[in-house]
């Protein structure tokens, strides 16, 4: 009888660890928690080119096409112009004047984004026009220069046609 208790114990014991559960896996335990949904947001690029709709053409845009090419560009320039006429006359007359100067401003200023007229004024001493500006038409500039900021291909697009202010103030906004 010891025999077949014996058999009996071996065979219940086998049978017990052929059913076991395998080990668990080596390595830190799962969090006791789920992952939750993503957050609501995520946070912007540092720096996204615009949406390929809104992307100027490549190459030279003509002056008398500019306004089309960058339409919104061109509506906040007339604003401009209508919110300081007499100093988008100046700005206008200078360019025609000095078309290598009004493109160094405009270069400059997209270049220098969180440099206001004093600086720029302190980097190009010798230019008399902006002795009058900072003294007269301050407001105008500052605007004029966020208007560049905000319109980068659009300001460079006009300015790379010489005296292209001039011509937009008179064919555009009748100045």
């Amino acid at each position: 009888m010891t025999t077949i208790r014996l058999t009996l114990m071996l065979s219940l014991l086998a049978g017990c660890y052929a059913g076991a559960p395998p080990p668990p896996p080596a390595g830190p335990p799962p969090p006791p928690y789920a992952a939750g949904p993503p957050p609501p947001y995520a946070p912007p690029p540092a720096y996204a080119p615009p949406p390929p709709a809104y992307a100027p053409p490549p190459g030279p845009v003509p002056l008398e096409q500019w306004a089309q090419v960058h339409p919104e560009a061109a509506r906040e320039l007339g604003d401009w112009a209508r919110s300081h006429p007499e100093a988008a006359r100046r700005f206008f007359d200078w360019d025609g004047h000095h078309p290598e100067r009004s493109h160094e401003f405009v270069w400059w200023t997209i270049e220098h984004p969180m440099q206001g007229l004093d600086a720029f004024v302190a980097t190009h001493p010798g230019w008399p026009f902006f002795n009058e500006i900072m003294q007269r038409h301050r407001p105008a500039a500052d605007a004029f220069m966020a208007w560049c900021r905000r319109h980068p291909p659009a300001a460079q697009a006009l300015m790379n046609h010489p005296r292209a202010l001039e011509w937009a103030g008179h064919s555009l906004y009748q100045m």
